[in-house]
């Protein structure tokens, strides 16, 4: 039985293989299907008026090495950041 920090790690992996590939490259991730786990991931996210320009600015972030794709080490790396930011935010 897997942890659940384990269980975690793997869910990310299975988040990230479910969108990526949907344009046809399965080892990253491109802006359309960013956009697509994003608003389906995050329904809040979908909610706010300006999404748009939310997930725009996300996308630069997340796209490290400026290739227009995310790769699942870019997409990891951003989610710790993310998940460091929310700890502070929380205390």
């Amino acid at each position: 039985m897997a942890g659940n920090l384990e269980a975690i790690m793997v869910g990310l992996m299975a988040i990230f293989k479910k969108y990526a590939g949907k344009d046809g490259e399965g080892q990253s991730l491109s802006k359309s299907e960013l956009t697509e786990l994003a608003l389906k991931e995050f329904p809040t996210l979908s909610k706010t008026e300006n999404k748009d320009n939310i997930l725009q600015g996300v996308f630069g972030q997340m796209d490290m090495d400026g290739d227009n794709e995310v790769t699942f080490k870019e997409f990891v790396l951003f989610v710790g950041c993310v998940t460091m930011a929310l700890g502070d935010h929380l205390g």
